[in-house]
């Protein structure tokens, strides 16, 4: 409530301001938030909470498995066919692996890389405005599912 009017409305309906006024006032005060900056200790304490002994034994178990860790056998890892610049052709089974053991060959770090690969897949599914063919020169031609 911004102006602490008492108004009626129906159980399902998702009103909650009393007016054009009010809801435009809400909508600059959230947009305008910062909200409440978290003390240093605050912070400690939610992170010890968190990190107990069976969740640090999970974190070292999926990082070590070759089905949920940075494997090539992981299960959500996919099938991208791209093209370097010199012509090269490369079948890659988890993008994110190849790029960081193959950092050497790319114009920028492997995060760049990535994200421009995405962006060439975001745009030939079309979900861009802007339509993207290669990044510095790479061109990705396929991604599937293993």
């Amino acid at each position: 409530m911004i102006c602490k009017t008492v108004f009626t409305c129906s159980p399902s309906d998702r009103k909650i301001t009393c007016s054009r006024e009010c809801r435009q006032e809400r909508a600059r005060r959230a947009k305008t938030a910062k909200g409440r900056p978290w003390s240093k200790a605050s912070r400690a304490r939610l992170s010890l909470r968190r990190q107990t002994s069976n969740l640090k034994l999970g974190m070292q178990a999926a990082l070590q498995s070759p089905i949920a860790g940075p494997f090539e056998t992981n299960h959500k890892a996919l099938i991208w066919v791209i093209v370097s610049p010199a012509g090269d052709l490369y079948e890659i089974r988890n993008l994110n692996l190849w790029l960081r053991t193959h950092a050497h060959l790319l114009p920028g770090t492997p995060e760049q890389a990535r994200a421009g690969l995405m962006q060439i897949k975001r745009s030939t599914l079309g979900k861009t405005k802007r339509p993207v063919q290669t990044w510095k020169g790479w061109t990705l031609l396929d991604w599937r599912e293993p």
